[in-house]
């Protein structure tokens, strides 16, 4: 979005990029080449995608104010991919002195350059969140197209309201007290379409629903109790809980995403359907002797929730004790996030979901980074820290692909290992829908809700 340019060296190792013209932050300030690698390099320093930059990087210097080069040790046919911005965190690019800060120290009032203005003053914890049109925003000239093309705002004031409970967000939506409303569940999307709301999913893939195991602690350390959990889950009921009976959902055994050019389900035959018997001689023979299994889940987010309730009923029917325990959704969070938990903050499995924009790409899916640290080092990939060298290696070949073709193929046989190793358990693909009033129009379909281009009537 920022660029004006970009000449790549006959080699595929040097990237010369030039600024766009006009940039400012919302301080007013300009926006330099010495703010973008400051903030490429601290994103590259802290995140799981960031390290597949920094494992390929030589160096990265500023020319002038418009102008830096980057260089490559090794060509990376997926470079533009990564900083374009899929995935959680995404490269932004903040100021220098921003992104010169320790990793760990809050922004409580974060300093952008895009169309839109974050007020902190408005803010309220939980509650609110508030963005204003950026009046010096220079839109780039391309029609809007999802995240990419021109960004032009026709609102002066976007606020996100928080309301936990979705009949009270319903009737909000449909008395004009909102005018959309970001994940609907299942439940009451035919009560809005008949009182004339539109609902539809805007995103440009489907979501991934998960069950991912603790791999630090038994017994799913065990790969024999990974593949009893694979064994023992039915895609069909977390589906039903969470789309409904008539939702739009898919049983999807792919570790990329189905429909997507990583759709492979390769190596998935044997998981296709449940095998209660089987998963219980798995378990036994993983050392599994009736210990309670740990859920950590949160009723702060329904989908989340109803796959959490499914888990603890599977496991509960296949004769497991289950220890459902559930809290404040950043609490659950931080807990699973956090690496060599001992005592009561222990964990087994936690459910959740992602964007198919974000799981598609061995890239972008953070589940999938099997590194491992280095020796008294802790973990820095996703919860439940897996670690699988082999794996690992499978992964890093899809990344050397020179072309898309051979990137499908090396995924392919990714994808056929991961059966083995069982990173995660696939628990299907759905709709997530968004709804919105008659008299909203210009919303667009990308992999993240876009306010521009959005207009009220």
């Amino acid at each position: 979005m920022m660029l004006e340019g970009d000449v790549v060296s006959a080699d595929g190792l040097t990237h010369t990029m030039t600024l766009r013209q006009g940039l400012r932050f919302h301080d007013g300030g300009p926006v330099t080449t010495r703010d973008v690698t400051a903030s490429l390099n601290r994103w590259a320093n802290n995140t799981s995608m960031g390290k597949q930059l920094t494992q390929r990087l030589a160096g990265m210097q500023a020319a002038d104010d418009r102008t830096f080069t980057l260089t490559l040790k090794q060509p990376f046919g997926l470079l533009a991919f990564m900083l374009a911005g899929p995935g959680a965190p995404m490269a932004a690019i903040m100021r220098e002195a921003d992104a010169n800060k320790p990793i760990d120290a809050p922004m409580t009032a974060p300093i952008g350059s895009g169309p839109f203005r974050f007020v902190p003053a408005e803010r309220i914890a939980g509650q609110r969140a508030v963005f204003t049109r950026n009046p010096d925003y220079q839109a780039r000239p391309e029609p809007p197209d999802g995240l990419a093309g021109g960004r032009v705002v026709k609102v002066d004031r976007v606020e996100w309201n928080i309301l936990p409970d979705p009949s009270t967000a319903a009737n909000a939506l449909v008395t004009g007290e909102v005018d959309f409303w970001d994940t609907v569940p299942a439940d009451l999307i035919s009560y809005l379409r008949q009182r004339g709301v539109t609902v539809r999913r805007t995103n440009t893939l489907p979501s991934g629903a998960f069950i991912r195991p603790n791999f630090q602690v038994p017994p799913f350390n065990d790969v024999r109790a990974r593949q009893a959990l694979a064994l023992l889950f039915d895609q069909r009921q977390f589906m039903e809980a969470v789309a409904g009976t008539d939702g739009a959902w898919h049983q999807c055994f792919s570790f990329g995403m189905c429909g997507s050019s990583n759709g492979s389900e390769a190596g998935s035959a044997d998981y296709r359907k449940p095998n209660v018997e089987r998963a219980k001689q798995l378990l036994a023979e993983a050392g599994y002797r009736g210990e309670p299994i740990v859920i950590a889940s949160s009723p702060q987010l329904p989908i989340i929730e109803a796959l959490a309730q499914v888990a603890a009923q599977t496991l509960r029917d296949a004769g497991m004790k289950v220890d459902l325990q559930e809290g404040d959704w950043a609490v659950v969070f931080k807990r699973v996030s956090t690496p060599n938990a001992t005592g009561a903050n222990v964990w087994n499995i936690f459910c959740s979901y992602s964007l198919g924009g974000t799981l598609f790409s061995p890239l972008t899916n953070t589940l999938l980074d099997l590194s491992c640290p280095a020796t008294g080092a802790l973990p820095t990939n996703f919860a439940g820290f897996p670690c699988d060298p082999a794996g690992e290696a499978l992964r890093q070949k899809v990344f050397a692909a020179p072309d898309d073709a051979t990137r499908q193929a090396a995924f392919e046989q990714f994808q056929t290992a991961m059966w083995t190793f069982i990173p995660y358990i696939p628990a299907g693909t759905f709709d997530v829908d968004n709804a919105y009033r008659k008299n909203i129009s210009g919303v667009l379909d990308s992999y993240l809700i876009a306010y521009w281009n959005v207009e009220k009537h």
